[in-house]
């Protein structure tokens, strides 16, 4: 189910909006239907990587049960 990123043509509200199937969104501010669809960004999905500093190998972590000895 999609988020859309919507502004009301009747009262300039800005909004996001779960849109299942084929719904009409609806202006959470005023209640209109007269909605103009808006470009919204995506945020990129980051994964950062745990930090081994404490140990030296990320073996280790495994090991004593999901963190190393100088992380804790």
């Amino acid at each position: 189910m999609p988020l859309f990123r919507y502004e009301c043509a009747d009262c300039h509200q800005d909004m996001e909006i779960l849109v299942r199937g084929q719904e009409t969104p609806v202006c959470t501010a005023c209640g209109s239907t007269h909605l103009q669809k808006q470009l919204s960004h995506i945020a990129p999905m980051t994964q950062s990587a745990p930090d081994f500093a404490g140990c030296g190998a990320a073996s280790c972590c495994q090991m004593q049960g999901g963190g190393c000895a100088g992380m804790n």
